[in-house]
C-alpha cells in the first residue's frame, strides 16, 4: 500500500497521491478495458485444400502473401504442402469489397495437378501494376528445372496461364513488386527478384514494363 488517498473499484486499486502509482493505476484501467472489449473482427476461412494427391500433407495451405490496392485484396499461398517442398498448387483468395466477401481458387498451368507440368509450386508473392491494371502472382514452379513465373489477372479472380520470367540457373526465394507511384520515372515497372542457388545464392532481378507480359533478362 502507498500512503495517500486511494479509491477502490471492482478489479482495480488506484493510488492517486503519487505520480508513479497514478500511472500504474491508469495502465491497469486501460489493460482491463482492452481485455474485456469484444473483438472487432471474426476469423473467416477463405480457402480450403481440395487436392488428394498422395505426396502432399493435406488440409494444409501455407506461406501466404497478400497485397491490397483500393478495395481489392489478393492473397496467394501453397496448397497441399508436399513433404519435400512446395505445394500441390498455388492457391489464391480475392476480395473486391475490402474483405467482406471472398472468391478462391487454384492457379492453372503450373503443376501437374492443374494442367501444368511441374511437380510442385512454391514461394507465392502478389503484386499489382496500377499503370497497366494487372494483378500478378509470382511463383516458383518446381521440377527437374525450377523457374520463375508470373500468373496475370485484370480482376484478381480470373487468372491466365503463367508467363515465364526466368528459366536460367537454379532459382529460389522469389519476390515481386511494382512501382505504383505515378510521378516516378519507373512508374509501371515491375521487378521480380530471386536468388540463384547454383551461383552461391547470387541475387538476380528481372524487370517488366508491360504488365508482366514480357520480362528482360536477369
Amino acid at each position: 500500500m502507498v500512503a495517500g488517498s486511494e479509491s477502490v473499484t471492482p478489479g482495480n486499486i488506484c493510488t492517486v497521491s503519487l505520480a508513479l502509482p497514478l500511472l500504474l493505476c491508469l495502465w491497469g484501467i486501460a489493460a482491463a478495458q482492452k481485455t474485456t472489449a469484444a473483438p472487432a473482427f471474426a476469423t473467416v476461412k477463405i480457402s480450403t485444400d481440395t487436392f488428394t494427391n498422395s505426396i502432399s500433407q493435406h488440409a494444409s495451405e501455407v506461406e501466404p502473401d497478400t497485397y491490397s490496392f483500393g478495395s481489392t485484396i489478393v492473397s496467394a499461398f501453397q496448397v497441399g504442402r508436399i513433404f519435400s517442398g512446395g505445394g500441390a498448387d498455388i492457391g489464391y483468395a480475392t476480395s473486391t469489397d475490402s474483405s467482406k466477401t471472398w472468391t478462391s481458387g487454384f492457379l492453372l498451368g503450373i503443376t501437374v495437378n492443374k494442367g501444368g507440368h511441374f511437380s510442385a509450386g512454391s514461394d507465392a508473392s502478389v503484386a499489382y501494376d496500377a499503370k497497366h491494371g494487372i494483378w500478378m502472382i509470382n511463383s516458383l514452379p518446381i521440377g527437374n528445372n525450377n523457374q520463375i513465373s508470373v500468373s496475370r489477372s485484370t480482376d484478381g479472380k480470373t487468372w491466365n496461364n503463367p508467363v515465364t520470367v526466368s528459366s536460367v540457373g537454379s532459382p529460389d526465394k522469389n519476390w515481386i513488386v511494382c512501382d505504383n507511384t505515378s510521378t516516378s520515372k519507373f512508374y509501371g515497372n515491375c521487378y521480380a527478384e530471386w536468388d540463384d542457388t547454383s551461383l552461391g545464392d547470387q541475387m538476380e532481378m528481372n524487370v517488366s514494363n508491360d504488365g508482366g507480359l514480357t520480362w528482360k533478362p536477369a
